[in-house]
């Protein structure tokens, strides 16, 4: 096994972030849920609102971001 293979790269991360927070979408849930809340999906959003892309996805399901617009890429700082 490779270290390409251990599925911690970025886009893997980036992948099962989208994932995790379009499956909890309208009240869905996962085998990482309690009755608390899930772990896994706010681990999720924290992932996702790394990424310009990530940050995108979470706007368009409603889901408050950093305003931090300055950073994102192609933007003038």
């Amino acid at each position: 096994m490779t270290s390409t293979d251990d599925g911690d790269r970025p886009v893997d991360r980036f992948e099962s972030a989208r994932n995790t927070v379009l499956q909890h979408r309208d009240g869905g849930t996962c085998f990482h849920c309690q009755t608390g809340g899930c772990g896994q999906h706010a681990w999720a959003i924290e992932e996702l609102a790394r990424h310009p892309g990530g940050r995108k996805l979470l706007r368009q399901l409603g889901f408050p971001t950093p305003s931090d617009e300055s950073t994102e890429e192609g933007q003038p700082r």
